[in-house]
Formats: structure tokens, C-alpha cells, sequence
């Protein structure tokens, strides 16, 4: 759990989604018997109703998969633009430095997919996305 002053947390949902597929390069975050582990890979949103998915993909001699398929709570974090902030920047006199950042903390369950064809067509559109920004 990241502290967050509340003048500072967003709760918009559609904020958090549209920064969740801009930054769409996540940390999977997973305890285990190793302790924690953290893979960086790219996600692709899914809406259900009012449920997110959250679909990414891991090579399966990752020993996070492992982790995933024992279950239990994942965290997945999406960083943002980040910067440091002067105390000399300030017109109201002296002042410490601070950090401003913009990050996602996605909490959740995994669900691992074993089914090869929709691997394949997660993978299309995993890659699809990414080949229309380059």
C-alpha cells in the first residue's frame, strides 16, 4: 500500500483507466516462497460492466508464474511522468524538496489462461497496439 495525502489520490475511474493505457508498460508485483518478485510487461485493458481485467503476459519459465498459479493478491503498477520539485521554486520562501509522480496501483486476483488460441489472439493485439505507435 502506497501513502497517499487525500489532496493528492485520484479516484476518478476514468482518469485511472486512461492512465493505466497510457503507461500501459506495468510492474507485476507477486509474493511468494522466493518473497517478492516484479516483472516488467506490457498490459491491455479489458472492460466487463464495472469489472476491469488486466491482461498481460508472462514466458513460462518466468518463476513468477509459479507465484501466479498458487494464487493470492497482485499488484500491478503503472508509472507516470515523474519530477523533482525545488524548495527554490517556491514564492513563498523557504521550503523542503518534494517529487511529483503519477502513478497506478491496480490491485487484483490472476487468473492464468492456458487456451493457446486466445494466447495467440491476445498476442496479436498486444503487439498490434504497440506496431500503431511505433
Amino acid at each position: 500500500m502506497v501513502y497517499l495525502p487525500p489532496a493528492f489520490t485520484e479516484k476518478r475511474p476514468d482518469v485511472l483507466l486512461e492512465h493505466i493505457e497510457r503507461y500501459d508498460f506495468g510492474l507485476l508485483v507477486t509474493h511468494g516462497a522466493a518473497g517478492l518478485v516484479a516483472s516488467h510487461i506490457p498490459f491491455l485493458i479489458e472492460r466487463d460492466g464495472e469489472r476491469l481485467h488486466l491482461h498481460g503476459h508472462l514466458a513460462r519459465p518466468n518463476p513468477q508464474v509459479g507465484d501466479l498459479a498458487r494464487g493470492g493478491e497482485v499488484l500491478a503498477i503503472f508509472h507516470g511522468p515523474h519530477a523533482y520539485i525545488s524548495p527554490n521554486w517556491y514564492a513563498t520562501g523557504p521550503s523542503v524538496p518534494t517529487w511529483n509522480y503519477a502513478d497506478v496501483h491496480a490491485y487484483g486476483t490472476v487468473q492464468l489462461v492456458e487456451d493457446a488460441e486466445w494466447l495467440r489472439r491476445f498476442l496479436v493485439r498486444l503487439s498490434e497496439r504497440h506496431e500503431a505507435r511505433s
